[in-house]
């Protein structure tokens, strides 16, 4: 069965706060979108709570996603019960939508050996540090970046200004455990629109599976009505308000990004990847960047607590010349340095792609 794409967007009653790792002194920065890896834990972690969904049982979807890792015994079902990209902006103002992708690493073609001299010159005079400080754009800019075939700068520019969403700092105070002295601290937070479906986080699903999508909308109401996501939940932050999933059709030229250029020679993750095989040569990545991820357990199965293994993973935006599977890596504490763990769940990073083809000039 071919696979479907879907969009699911996430309206929120309140603040959001996803940590960050690039935090400040006392302060505990926040991210305005959320990455793939933290999604996925968000839906296996009620997943689990409720045991099945849509007749799909825990068991069975977690099952899906480890038979998913480059392994030979398995290679006969080697394909997770759905991919997600990570969770992007967007905003709809009437007729008016804008939704929001990672800016592709690669060279713009404004800025490409490919463009003439003259313009290339001009381009990179007037739009250089904008492109390189922009970390997303539109879809439409995200598809004329595909394409490759006309510079993009001024508009790129332009839209800059159109910002979606609201930053905030928010003071918090935590007791010391052995002292009970209080410690001032802040959380960056991030603000959308909370009286009607017009701002919010959205993220691709994809899927052959079509009992996949009244699973999800059974996981994402359990969110809804008892959970969050992302940190500080207890605090009021990361609630959902409601949430829509609608398949995109492979017409719809609003999307044309998903389908790519005709004759694309790379591929643009929209997730982030954990590298489903170290063999890979370094010439397979063209442009690309790594993100850090660790943390805590953060399980809603137990309340044991302990630091996760941490990892290195591509980012979004990230341009690769190969079709880069991805995988699910268990980091589940060593049980000789943490026997504590021993008899609970194991842990999981879900780092499988969500690629789009693209159009690049590999000698850039």
């Amino acid at each position: 069965m071919p696979e479907k794409t879907y969009i699911v967007r996430l309206f929120f009653r309140n603040a959001l706060h996803i940590g960050s790792p690039r935090s400040g002194a006392g302060v505990e920065s926040s991210l305005d979108f959320i990455h793939s890896d933290t999604l996925w834990a968000a839906i296996a972690n009620y997943w689990a709570i409720i045991g099945s969904a849509n007749g799909i049982s825990f068991k069975d979807f977690l099952d899906s996603f480890r038979r998913g890792n480059n392994d030979e015994s398995t290679k006969s079902s080697n394909v997770p019960l759905f991919t997600i990209s990570s969770a992007f902006l967007f905003s709809v103002k009437g007729r008016d939508s804008r939704y929001c992708l990672p800016k592709p690493l690669s060279v713009s073609f404004g800025l490409s050996q490919l463009n003439q001299p003259d313009k290339r010159s001009n381009e990179s005079k007037q739009f250089a540090k904008t492109l390189k400080s922009s970390r997303f754009i539109s879809r439409e800019h995200f598809a004329g970046w595909q394409e490759f075939t006309r510079p993009m700068g001024r508009s790129v520019f332009l839209e800059q200004s159109e910002r979606i969403g609201d930053d905030a700092i928010r003071p918090q105070s935590a007791i010391d455990r052995l002292t009970n002295n209080s410690n001032l601290f802040h959380s960056a937070l991030t603000y959308m629109e909370p009286v009607s479906d017009r701002d919010g986080l959205y993220f691709l699903v994809r899927t052959a599976d079509d009992s996949v999508v009244g699973a999800l909308e059974t996981v994402l109401q359990v969110i809804i009505d008892a959970g969050g996501i992302g940190g500080d939940v207890s605090s009021g932050c990361g609630e959902l308000r409601s949430c829509t999933i609608r398949q995109i059709q492979d017409d719809d030229d609003s999307w044309a990004c998903l389908r790519g250029p005709e004759n694309p020679n790379a591929h643009c993750l929209l997730s982030l990847c954990i590298p489903s095989s170290t063999a890979h040569s370094s010439d397979q990545y063209v442009a690309y960047d790594t993100v850090i991820r660790k943390g805590w357990t953060g399980s809603l199965s137990t309340t044991m607590q302990r630091k996760r293994k941490t990892v290195h993973m591509l980012s979004e935006g990230s341009v690769l010349v190969s079709r880069e599977p991805g995988c699910l890596v268990t980091l589940t504490p060593d049980l000789n340095v943490t026997p504590e763990w021993r008899g609970l769940h194991d842990i999981y990073r879900y780092g499988f792609a969500f690629l789009v083809p693209i159009r690049i000039n590999l000698n850039d």
